[in-house]
């Protein structure tokens, strides 16, 4: 939609006669960059045609030049092992219930996101393959990490874990989303299964 439509459907939602607020909007603002020339004088001199409506729209462009210009903060670096391991065990090695976190990551391997998808049982939590590409895709990352905490204290991966991980490494291969490793955190340390060569696609 352009912004010449955008103007229009939002007179026309408020009630307006939007041909007549158009044509004074356009006196103002001929061309779309002008809103980004936008003076004080000639924001006053606009308003006053119509102060509610006119005031709020261009407090609403004003909105619109924040969203466009925000983007997802970096929380921290994913080159390191270590560095998310250690994240990870501060985020979910304490907890009482297995949960499964997705971290994110943007061009550069920094993480970009991080969500608590699936929260589980003591032993046990159940994880869905198309929520976590549905995750990264909304959030349009280059890739993720999964991480999950062992509340038992036991570090080490069961086959399950592995299983899934393999499986979600062949699937980002094939969509070219990748997944660049798979932890397990306790209250006391962290296993990669990339750092331990337990993420080799299966076939």
């Amino acid at each position: 939609m352009t912004l010449h439509e955008q103007i229009k459907s939002f007179y026309t939602a408020l009630g307006q006669n939007d041909d007549e607020a158009l044509q004074t909007f356009r006196h103002y603002f001929p061309n779309d960059y002008d809103l980004n020339e936008l003076t004080h004088d000639m924001a006053s001199d606009f308003i006053s045609h119509n102060p509610s409506l006119n005031h709020a729209l261009l407090i609403g462009v004003n909105i619109g030049k924040s969203v466009a210009t925000a983007v997802r903060p970096k929380l921290l670096s994913a080159k390191f092992s270590e560095e998310i391991g250690y994240y990870a065990q501060r985020q979910l090695g304490y907890l009482p219930q297995e949960q499964l976190c997705l971290a994110l990551l943007d061009a550069q391997l920094n993480v970009i996101g991080w969500e608590t998808l699936f929260v589980g049982s003591l032993t046990n939590v159940q994880a869905s393959p198309r929520e976590i590409f549905q995750s990264v895709l909304r959030a349009n990352a280059l890739g993720f990490m999964i991480i999950h905490n062992h509340p038992s204290g036991n570090l080490m991966p069961s086959d399950s874990d592995i299983r899934f991980s393999q499986r979600l490494k062949l699937l980002g291969e094939q969509m070219e989303i990748p997944l660049f490793d798979s932890f397990i955190v306790t209250r006391d340390s962290y296993w990669s299964l990339s750092e331990n060569n337990q993420l080799k696609s299966i076939k």
